[in-house]
């Protein structure tokens, strides 16, 4: 007797790596293109999905550098990224996408001010966390910010978290 299976279409897991560029109380962020498929038009990090292959360990900074220079190449104007560390991990599949996400965030500097590819970032500019909240105030944050956003509180780069720690719902 056969034994029937169960097939579910679920999307692949999505794998991206996250570069915080920060100076006192001001990170860098880019408004992504209302092209991009996960957040159109919401003010993130600098990022960049991987295979899950592409990358075992978040500490391989080897693997991270790789990433992030392809990164530059695509969407920064070839601009040097000094990746410094890793800050923190994070996975969740609460997202208006049903999506599992896994995310790695890197500190990183970048040389000069980069050249935004506006296939994937229209604007760039340095925010505090209250500007940032401003200028999101009618947009879903993801996972990316959740993480940036409890990193900096709890490492005191923040003096608060500065966003949900989960999306709003409608």
């Amino acid at each position: 007797m056969a034994v029937a299976s169960i097939v579910r279409n679920e999307p692949s897991p999505l794998h991206a790596v996250v570069g915080v560029w920060h100076r006192a109380d001001e990170t860098y962020y880019v408004k992504r293109s209302s092209k991009m498929k996960n957040y159109p038009g919401v003010w993130s990090l600098l990022s960049i999905q991987y295979r899950s292959g592409d990358m075992e360990d978040s500490q391989d900074l080897f693997s991270v550098r790789r990433l992030m220079a392809r990164m530059s190449r695509e969407r920064l104007g070839g601009v040097p990224i000094r990746v410094n560390r890793h800050l923190t991990s994070g996975d969740s599949d609460h997202n208006p996408y049903n999506l599992h996400v896994h995310l790695h965030l890197y500190d990183i500097e970048l040389e000069e001010s980069p050249v935004l590819n506006p296939a994937y970032y229209t604007q760039g500019a340095w925010l505090t966390a209250e500007e940032y909240q401003r200028r999101s105030a009618d947009r879903e944050c993801g996972l990316c910010l959740r993480l940036w956003s409890d990193y900096a509180w709890l490492a005191g780069i923040m003096d608060r978290p500065f966003i949900p720690r989960e999306p709003v719902t409608p």
